[in-house]
């Protein structure tokens, strides 16, 4: 699974693709439940994600990802005076293990570089997967981590710019 990915603004028409991309990362720990209230909360969660998104980052770029023409995932990125963060990154199941989310973060590191900023993100506490990754790119906690901790804050720096 190896191409071009290309990056473009989310629109309105993308509402059915980020429901199910939403629905297939978040919907796990709801299988098993009655569909229509499975439907209900997967709906909800998604509706409070976007909300919570645009009223946090009001400036971010929310882009579909795509590979030869089909939506596979999505980034939203936002900048800032004092850094860009990585808000969220997401890939369907089936496009996901092949490095295109490795790229994806690099590619986003080189817009840091370029900048001159810190590249900042959140990864959940109990996702060894994702942290490996991170770390190997060079990512480093921003706080010590805590017992407890639901979410780690991760940052990196391009070599002549502070991880603040």
């Amino acid at each position: 699974m190896t191409g071009t990915l290309h990056r473009r603004p989310e629109g309105e028409a993308d509402a059915a693709f980020l429901f199910a991309l939403f629905s297939a990362v978040q919907g796990g720990p709801l299988v098993g439940l009655d569909p229509p209230l499975r439907d209900l909360l997967l709906r909800q969660g998604f509706a409070g994600q976007h909300l919570t998104y645009r009223a946090r980052y009001p400036g971010a770029r929310f882009e579909v990802v795509e590979q030869a023409g089909t939506a596979i995932g999505r980034i939203v990125t936002d900048r800032g005076a004092n850094g860009l963060t990585l808000v969220d990154l997401a890939l369907l199941p089936a496009w996901r293990g092949h490095g295109l989310g490795t790229r994806l973060i690099v590619e986003t590191m080189d817009a840091a570089r370029d900048a001159g900023l810190p590249l900042r993100l959140s990864v959940s506490a109990d996702n060894a997967q994702a942290r490996r990754l991170y770390a190997r790119l060079g990512f480093v906690p921003k706080v010590p981590e805590r017992a407890g901790d639901l979410h780690l804050e991760l940052a990196w720096a391009p070599p002549d710019a502070g991880a603040s």
